[in-house]
């Protein structure tokens, strides 16, 4: 099974709270998954004991808006 198939579209109230990996999380926001764990420890879920994520609803929030 390719990961396509086990995809499913979200109903548009829950794409926000829907819960990215951390490496994701920095491309969106431009913070280091460093700075995620220090200053945002907060926002984070804990997906197991060594695999940490945050809903992308937080990612947007500090993303870094342009001029």
């Amino acid at each position: 099974m390719s990961a396509s198939e086990n995809d499913f579209d979200l109903p548009p109230e829950l794409k926000l709270d829907r819960i990215i990996s951390l490496q994701e999380a920095e491309k969106i926001s431009t913070l280091s998954v460093d700075s995620w764990k220090r200053h945002h420890s907060d926002k984070l879920v804990e997906l197991s004991p060594r695999r940490l994520g945050v809903r992308l609803r937080d990612a947007l929030m500090l993303r870094e808006r342009s001029p």
